[in-house]
């Protein structure tokens, strides 16, 4: 169940199982779309509550990171 504001959203668990499904069919990115960087994967573990487990790759660009972070400390 996701929260949305003061509204509770329900969601299939079909339809979470059928993301995570299509999610570990993708090809890993290899490059930033952003700047080109090579990017750094960190494997998450999700599970469901029929019991399905699904380990992805998340990507991490550590140039975009490195920006953002920097940007955001200037603001402040």
């Amino acid at each position: 169940m996701a929260k949305n504001g003061s509204q509770s959203i329900i969601v299939p668990s079909e339809s979470v199982e059928g993301l995570f499904d299509a999610l570990s069919a993708l090809p890993r990115l290899t490059r930033c779309r952003k700047c080109g960087t090579e990017l750094l994967h960190v494997d998450a573990t999700f599970f469901s509550n029929g019991g399905k487990v699904w380990t992805l790759p998340l990507p991490f660009c550590s140039n975009c990171a490195r920006k953002e972070h920097v940007a955001r400390n200037v603001h402040d």
